[in-house]
This record gives structure tokens, C-alpha cells and sequence, in this order.
């Protein structure tokens, strides 16, 4: 999870974005106002961008430290499955295979080693279900439900209150009423949603109706259950399991009968939540328009116990230990075939931004800062982000005309752009006096009018190389 070194470099989308946020989190000392490129941002809770402020303070401003605690908790996911299942069967061979299972496919692994929001949020669901199963023996645990439940919600927002609905569904059915008025469970509650929502209510007041308008309107409400959803978008989350979810596909579905009848029909509280848990994200996460199976990473651990369940009660204790060498020899052949091959995979831990990295440290020595680079031809989004983070310099929106380019040359000489490299070439091309190039790599073009060559700088000597590690 922590295989991420100092020059791997992190992704445009979405890793970028959230880092830039902690990173100006870092700089200015405010932990509350959220805020990219120096304008208010509304899109997320601040908890993983705390995170990682502390990871830069500790290690530095890199990509490793963006991606720190995301590894912890992806780490942290794969021991509690463990102690979960191992809570709830009381046996390590479920234990350890859910574990296993739980790394593959590699859109885990691959998640944790990203500075982004769903692995924290993962743990924290996943944290907060572990102690509403403890609760059933000692009712404390319902205060870290709650606290867990929080860093959810401070994590993805009104996602991280799936614990709460869980555990009312799973009260509900079980016929559990006097459970519901505990006061432990109360005031955990009351811990989650006071505790949780701070940062919106901080915001709210703050920034009144455009908050509220930014962050539960556009972000959640038109982004997620907007207009113009496909009549099968329920359909959506389906396509990205039967594409993503092998091998382990058929059996967490013959798992989920299993425990769903168990659940019902026999009354067994263990098997109805761990029914309840992905079911339930499965079903509300369906009805939003954007489907990406990283948004749902938090049913996982359960999904892998209901499969690893599954095994232990179809196989032999030949077979049982049969299945535990052939998972053990697969993880490291993965290894293996990851990190000794060129073979890129989901997983490799291939560089990512290089080009941009590559012309960060010029770009930032000769832009001033507050003043953004031109954009030619480029997408409106790509490398936007990355190049912010990597050089503390924003990226124009695009143009896409050459006399539009050639009117803002002519209005403003000094002004530099960054073009695709094969653009510029194609601009050289066809008028070889009217641009210079300061700098160029295999993607990407960053360039001015002839007329500022002079002025351009090439002396790092007074700069820290580079920007981000």
C-alpha cells in the first residue's frame, strides 16, 4: 500500500485536485475553508485533505505523502476484515482468505495508492459497522460507531452516513426496538451527525445559500440524481462488477442468497448485516447517475467475507487448505509479475504527470505568481490540475483558434503557453518567427512570441527544485 515512491508522481483526475487542496490547506493554516487555486471549494469535507496536510508537514510536500494515509487505510480496511470476520466465525481460515480476497481484484490496492477520498471513507464505514457488531457485547463500542461514522461524513459527506442506515435497517428487521433507544446508540448517533457535519455547518454559515446550493446541489443532487438519467442506469454498478469483480463474482452472489436467507428466514443477526451492508449501498448508489465501482468501495471487506464464508462452507479441510496455498501463490506471483516484469498493470506503479513534472520547474520560475498559464488546444480540465500541484500556477481555460492565439501574442508578448507538442510543432511549422520554444518534452509544449526570448529565465539558482517532490 506504502509502494509509492517519491518520483512515481500522481494522476490529473482526481489525485491532483484533492492534493493541491492539502496542499493549500498546508500553506495557509486554515483547516475549515476548503480551497483550490485560492478559490473556495465546496466539492468535498476537509478530513482527507487533513491527512495529507499532515503527511506534508512530516515528510514534505510530495506525491508520497499525498498518498500516505491513504495507504494506512487501505491497510487498516484489510485488518479489521480480518478481525471482523474473525469476530463474527471465530475462525482464522475465513479471516485470512476474506483478507486475501479483499486485495483482489486490484482496483483496491489500486485506490489505496491514490490521493483520493473513497479509501478513507472505506475504512471509516467499514471501522464504524466493526463496532456496531462489538456493540452487541459491550454497548461503548457504540460511541466509536459514532466516531467512525463522523470521519465518514467529514470523508465523502452524506455517504459516510451508510453506517447509520445500516444499522437502523439491521435493528429494524431483527426487531431490536429496545436497542434503538439506548443511549450509547444515541449519543453515538448524535456524535456522527454533530461531529460529521460540522464543516457543512461551518460552511453554511460562512457562505450561506452558496454553499448549499454548491455542495448539496450541483455536487450531489444534479451530479447524482440530475436530469436525463438513462431509463437502465440502475443497471450501471452491475456492468462495472461483471467487468471488474472476477473471480470472486458468482460466489458473493450465491453468498448474498445465503446470507439473506439466513438473515430472513433464520434470524441470524450476523449474516442479516453483513446482507444488509452491500445491498443496501448497492441499491441507493444505483440510483445516481455517475457509476464508478471505486464509489462503492466500502462494501468490499463485507462482500469478501460473504464469499470467504461461502468457500469455508462448501469445501473439505483438504481443499480448504488447497485454496489458501493456491490464493498465498497468487499474491505473489502478482508481486512477481508487477514489480520484476514491464507488463503495466492496474496496479503497476507506473509514473504518472511525468511530462508535467518535467516542466514544472520552468514554468513556475518564469510565470509570476496569480498569473496562469495559456492554454492552446489543450483540454479544458487536462493537465489542469496537475499543473498547479506541480508548479503552484494555473492553467487557462482553452482556446482552440491560432489567430485567437496570435491576437492575444500580439496584445501581450510576454505572456507563455503550454500547447500539445505536436500543436506546436504544427505552429512552427507554418510561422517559424513568431513563437520560441523554452521548453518541450514527448507531450507537452511550453513556449512564448519571439519577441520575449530575452526575457525568458533559465537560472534556478534561487529556486527549490523540484517544486514537488
Amino acid at each position: 500500500m506504502l509502494g509509492r515512491q517519491l518520483n512515481t508522481g500522481i494522476t490529473n483526475f482526481d489525485d491532483a485536485f484533492y492534493a493541491q487542496k492539502a496542499k493549500e490547506i498546508y500553506e495557509s493554516g486554515n483547516l475549515w475553508i476548503v480551497t483550490h487555486g485560492g478559490t473556495p471549494s465546496f466539492e468535498n469535507p476537509p478530513l482527507p485533505f487533513w491527512l495529507m496536510a499532515l503527511a506534508y508537514g512530516i515528510f514534505g510536500v510530495s506525491s508520497f505523502s499525498a498518498v500516505f494515509f491513504s495507504g494506512l487505510f487501505g491497510t487498516g480496511i484489510i485488518v479489521l476484515t480480518y478481525r471482523l470476520a474473525d469476530h463474527l466465525y471465530k475462525d482464522s481460515w475465513i479471516a485470512f482468505v476474506a483478507s486475501l480476497i479483499l486485495l483482489f481484484p486490484g482496483i483496491f490496492i489500486d485506490s489505496s495508492r491514490r490521493a483520493m477520498v473513497d479509501i478513507p471513507l472505506a475504512f471509516f464505514v467499514t471501522l464504524a459497522l466493526f463496532a456496531f457488531i462489538k456493540a452487541k457485547n459491550h454497548k461503548p463500542w457504540y460511541l466509536l460507531f459514532g466516531l467512525a461514522t463522523a470521519g465518514g461524513i467529514l470523508s465523502k459527506s452524506v455517504l459516510g452516513i451508510f453506517p447509520l442506515a445500516i444499522a437502523f435497517f439491521h435493528l429494524v428487521f431483527s426487531r431490536q426496538w429496545k436497542e434503538m433507544v439506548n443511549p450509547l446508540l444515541v449519543t453515538g448517533i448524535l456524535i456522527a451527525l454533530g461531529l460529521g457535519f460540522s464543516w457543512h455547518l461551518i460552511s453554511w454559515l460562512q457562505f450561506g445559500q452558496s454553499f448549499i446550493d454548491s455542495h448539496f446541489g450541483v455536487l450531489i443532487f444534479n451530479r447524482g440524481f440530475g436530469e436525463n438519467i438513462h431509463p437502465y442506469n440502475f443497471l450501471g454498478y452491475a456492468e462495472d462488477f461483471l467487468r471488474n469483480y472476477w473471480p470472486w463474482l458468482p460466489f458473493a452472489l450465491i453468498g448474498l442468497y445465503k446470507f439473506g436467507k439466513r438473515g430472513f428466514i433464520e434470524k441470524d443477526g450476523n449474516s442479516l448485516l453483513l446482507f444488509l451492508w452491500p445491498t443496501l449501498v448497492f441499491m441507493v448508489m444505483s440510483t445516481s447517475k455517475n457509476h464508478t465501482i471505486r464509489y462503492v468501495l466500502m462494501i468490499f471487506p463485507a462482500l469478501a467475507i460473504i464469499a470467504a464464508k461461502t468457500f469455508y462452507d462448501w469445501l473439505d479441510s483438504r481443499r480448504k487448505d488447497q485454496l489458501i496455498s493456491s490464493l498465498a501463490g497468487i499474491v505473489c506471483l502478482t508481486a512477481l509479475f508487477v514489480n520484476a516484469t514491464p507488463f503495466q498493470a492496474k496496479v503497476t506503479l507506473g509514473e504518472s504527470s511525468k511530462e508535467v513534472r518535467q516542466l514544472a520547474s520552468i514554468i513556475k520560475l518564469n510565470i509570476p505568481e496569480n498569473i496562469k498559464l495559456g492554454n492552446f488546444r489543450l483540454s479544458f480540465w487536462n493537465p489542469k490540475h496537475a499543473i498547479l500541484f506541480y508548479s503552484d500556477r494555473g492553467l487557462e481555460n482553452p482556446i482552440k483558434e491560432t489567430e485567437e492565439l496570435l491576437k492575444q501574442l500580439q496584445n501581450n508578448p510576454k505572456k507563455m503557453w503550454l500547447s500539445n507538442s505536436v500543436q506546436f510543432n504544427s505552429l512552427k511549422s507554418k510561422m517559424p518567427e513568431a513563437f520560441y520554444l523554452i521548453q518541450a518534452n514527448s507531450k507537452y509544449a511550453f513556449f512564448t512570441s519571439s519577441h520575449n526570448r530575452d526575457f525568458v529565465k533559465y537560472n534556478f539558482s534561487s529556486m527549490k527544485i523540484p517544486n514537488v517532490k
